[in-house]
């Protein structure tokens, strides 16, 4: 007679670091019952992470948490899917197996219901985080709309040596440098760190004024023949390159400071 104060020897042997009964490697253990486990296994597909593994006593007792669980499948599965646009893939992958270890064992729960409450919250999240990132993008792209249109204006003047326009292109190419570096790093950051969107408002002039007077730390080099005194400064698309990249790389002008103390030693 089976002793329904243990658990089934199934789940027992769902242990991290072990195997289940399908080979996959267990890397973490969500919620267990003595009827049924939630565990993840290691897999390179986010949604095929989390699995369950159900043994009943008996076998009513297991049709009826298989009834339950075919119950919220579809929603447990849409759950799953977001997963990978999660703010917080290791607390949401928690709250996927609490919500479904809680259908699994009451009756009473209506577990669609639970989802979709859990589904909703991480769309909310999603969107919250592309609001902030946009936000955090927006003085820098804002930025380079307004340079480029003030040097497509004065392009004529540019070319003329007037000290002004010129000045409006290299903002222009220091932005350029700014906004690719932010696009690329963005994705890297977290955006659910701040409660207050102004917050990722001020981040992105941070880095864009960062950039801005790293451009002009290098145009000031580059005029004083302190950095790169071979370069022809009088080629305009040369300088925008340079600056283009001391905009793009924060660690541009401490290196070109670092390579000249070398060669002066």
């Amino acid at each position: 007679m089976t002793d329904k104060s243990r658990p089934m020897e199934s789940i027992t042997n769902i242990k991290v670091g072990g195997s289940d009964s399908v080979g996959n490697k267990i890397k973490n253990v969500l919620a267990t019952n003595n009827e049924f486990a939630i565990y993840e296994i290691e897999h390179d597909d986010i949604n095929s992470k989390i699995r369950v593994l159900i043994d009943g006593y008996t076998d009513e007792s297991e049709r009826k948490m298989q009834n339950r669980f075919h119950r919220v499948k579809q929603k447990y599965i849409e759950a799953k899917g977001l997963l990978a646009i999660a703010s917080n893939y290791e607390m949401m992958k928690h709250r996927i197996a609490h919500t479904l270890s809680s259908c699994l064992s009451c009756e009473d729960i209506e577990g669609n219901d639970e989802f979709d409450k859990l589904i909703k919250q991480i769309n909310q999240e999603h969107g919250r985080i592309v609001e902030n990132r946009a936000l955090y993008l927006l003085p820098c792209l804002l930025a380079v709309v307004v340079l480029f249109l003030v040097s497509l204006v004065n392009m004529p003047l540019i070319f003329s040596g007037v000290t002004f326009a010129k000045v409006m292109l290299f903002l222009l190419a220091t932005s350029l440098g700014c906004g690719l570096s932010m696009l690329i790093t963005a994705r890297k950051l977290n955006f659910d760190e701040f409660t207050a969107k102004s917050h990722y408002l001020l981040l992105g002039v941070e880095r864009w004024l960062f950039s801005s007077m790293a451009g002009a730390t290098a145009y000031v080099l580059i005029k004083s023949n302190i950095a790169f005194p071979d370069l022809d400064v009088s080629n305009v698309w040369v300088m925008m390159a340079i600056l283009l990249l001391s905009g793009f790389s924060e660690s541009f002008i401490p290196s070109v400071l670092s390579n000249l103390n070398k060669a002066k030693t």
